[in-house]
């Protein structure tokens, strides 16, 4: 598509400027003028806008029409170092909901009875693949999080004279599902994981595994950052080493920068992996890799009898399922959960171990150290991570109550 010119049309007493679209001219004002040129900018960006957003004049948009639109703006809207979020994909299962049941209804005729209709369909649960069980319940933080995410799209539809602003108006009347109050199912609090849980698991786990979730219980990291560390990512310039995340959770977020100090013990369980990676510094310090090469090692040291040539190297040319660089948000939940069911403890999520320092630091130091920790902005935040301490609560009542 070729750009519009401004263009100069001579008269007898001053210059216009004009820009052609679709075949029609459109005057700006006089040749050269600061507002000729607003304008100029201004008639254009709305041309590129229409061009983009088909014209709605002549038919009703339908839910259809508008899930399309706000799914190839979201494709390119929801991305992190050129990869989508999980939040795009979330979008694009609810959608799939949405448009298999009101696929072909005008986007005005949507309405609150409607929405919670929808709704209802999502706390009823999804029906088993193999259509024998009973449908499995969905959770109500779950089924909210779904209806937000539909009226962001209505909301997005406004902005893009899609949507009346009414529509988005009632939609936003139906209020979220309340606790106890609806058949959803209500999930457990994530709540610390015992020490001495975590310390029966260890041994089951590999040593790559092993260092970081040692990192986590000690630094507080999130998952997905300790996940993500290289070595060209930590500053060891101080006594206090700095992390700085290539990715976290909240980098979208301009006034949110991630930071977290590294400690001597921090020190001490990563330096080995630096030192592997020093002439690598962008790759990840913790790799499946090593993980799966660890495992047939001490396979290999059990075996009593030789193995024989043609066993030594067993790699498939093209696997089905190549080992990836970096431990994924679930490779690294199921590494955890097998090793839980091997030692017997319950089941606990890497989740968790945010959860278990940041009330350590709590009970020692205060919430206010446990918001530092965290690098949380609303100490509001702070509260649903670091559990209140018991025992001290216990101590009090001895004395007061």
């Amino acid at each position: 598509m070729q750009f519009p010119k401004l263009c100069r049309q001579k008269t007898k007493y001053s210059d216009l400027a004009f820009v052609r679209l679709n075949g029609q001219k459109h005057y700006l004002g006089v040749y050269g003028t600061p507002e000729s040129e607003e304008n100029y900018y201004r008639i254009t960006a709305e041309w590129l806008v229409a061009k983009r957003t088909p014209s709605t004049s002549k038919t009703e948009v339908t839910v259809n029409h508008l899930v399309t639109v706000f799914l190839d703006h979201a494709k390119t809207y929801y991305v992190k170092n050129g990869r989508t979020t999980e939040t795009y994909n979330h979008f694009v299962r609810i959608s799939e909901k949405l448009t298999k049941l009101y696929g072909s209804l005008p986007v005005d005729k949507f309405s609150p009875a409607t929405l919670d209709t929808l709704r209802q369909l999502l706390i009823d649960g999804r029906q088993s693949t193999n259509k024998i069980d009973k449908p499995e319940p969905l959770s109500r933080k779950y089924v909210n999080q779904c209806i937000e995410r539909l009226r962001l799209i209505f909301k997005w539809g406004v902005a893009k004279d899609l949507v009346k602003p009414e529509t988005h108006y009632a939609l936003c009347q139906l209020a979220g599902l309340k606790k106890g109050r609806s058949k959803a199912k209500e999930l457990p609090r994530i709540k610390p994981v015992a020490d001495d849980v975590v310390d029966k698991t260890l041994p089951f786990l590999p040593s790559v595994v092993v260092a970081m979730v040692k990192l986590q219980r000690l630094t507080g990291m999130r998952p997905g950052e300790v996940r993500s560390m290289r070595f060209c990512d930590i500053i060891t310039d101080d006594t206090e080493w700095l992390y700085i995340p290539y990715e976290h959770k909240t980098e979208h977020h301009e006034d949110c920068p991630r930071l977290i100090v590294l400690g001597e013990r921090s020190q001490s369980i990563l330096t080995p992996y630096l030192m592997d990676c020093q002439d690598t510094p962008e790759k990840w310090l913790f790799s499946p890799k090593e993980s799966v090469t660890e495992r047939k090692t001490k396979l290999r040291e059990k075996r009593k009898t030789k193995v024989q040539p043609s066993q030594v190297d067993r790699r498939k040319p093209n696997p089905k399922r190549p080992i990836k660089d970096q431990y994924s948000k679930e490779s690294y939940r199921r590494c955890i959960a097998r090793a839980a069911q091997k030692a017997g403890v319950p089941h606990w999520f890497p989740n968790q171990l945010r959860h278990t320092a940041l009330t350590a630091i709590r009970a020692m130091e205060g919430i206010e150290a446990a918001q530092v920790m965290a690098n949380h902005k609303n100490i509001a935040v702070t509260e649903i991570y670091a559990e209140k301490d018991i025992a001290k609560a216990r101590e009090l009542a001895r004395k007061y109550g």
